[in-house]
C-alpha cells in the first residue's frame, strides 16, 4: 500500500471517530434534556403542594378562597390581601410554567394540566375580578395567552350554587 493509501485509510477511521462522538454528545444531550424536564416537572409539582398546603392547613384561608372565587367584591378588605396574595403566587406559577414549557424545559403533559386548571380558574367570578386588579404583574405574552384561553364553565370551583353560599 502507498502512503497516500494508509492516508485516506487513516482520514476515514477519523471521520468514524468524530461521527461516533457526536451521535454520543447527541445521545447525552437528550439525557440530559430529559433529566431537566424531570427536575423541573417535580420542582413544580412541589410549588404547587407548597401554594395548595396553605389552603390546606388553614382553614380560614380555605374558606377566604372559596367565598373570594365565588364573588371576590363582598369580601372585607383582610380577606381581599389574603386571596390576592393566594392568586397571585398561583398566577406566578402558571406564567413560570409557562414560560419554562415554552423553553423545552417543561413536558408537555405536564403543561397541559397546568393550562386546563387555568382555563378552570379564568372562568371564576373572583379570578376575573382579581386579573382586574393584578393583570399588569405579568408579562405581555402570558397576559395575552391568559386572556385568549376558552371560556370555561362558570360554575363555581367546588360545585357550590350560588344560593347555597353563606356570608
Amino acid at each position: 500500500m502507498t502512503w497516500d493509501a494508509w492516508a485516506a485509510i487513516g482520514q476515514l477511521i477519523g471521520a468514524f471517530g468524530v461521527i461516533a462522538s457526536l451521535v454520543f454528545v447527541g445521545i447525552q444531550l437528550h439525557q440530559g434534556t430529559k433529566a431537566v424536564r424531570s427536575s423541573a416537572s417535580q420542582a413544580h409539582s412541589a410549588l404547587y403542594y407548597a401554594i395548595n398546603a396553605s389552603i390546606i392547613d388553614n382553614g380560614e384561608l380555605a374558606h377566604i378562597w372559596r367565598e373570594s372565587l365565588a364573588d371576590f367584591d363582598r369580601q372585607d378588605a383582610d380577606a381581599k390581601v389574603r386571596f390576592i396574595a393566594l392568586a397571585s403566587s398561583i398566577f406566578r406559577f402558571y406564567e413560570s410554567s409557562r414560560a419554562q414549557w415554552l423553553r423545552g424545559q417543561l413536558d408537555d403533559e405536564h403543561w397541559q394540566m397546568i393550562e386546563r386548571q387555568a382555563t378552570s380558574f379564568a372562568a371564576q367570578p373572583g379570578i376575573k375580578s382579581w386579573w382586574k386588579l393584578r393583570r399588569q404583574w405579568h408579562s405581555a405574552e402570558f397576559r395575552a395567552w391568559y386572556e385568549a384561553l376558552p371560556e370555561a364553565d362558570s360554575r363555581t370551583m367546588y360545585g357550590e350554587d350560588e344560593g347555597a353560599r353563606t356570608s
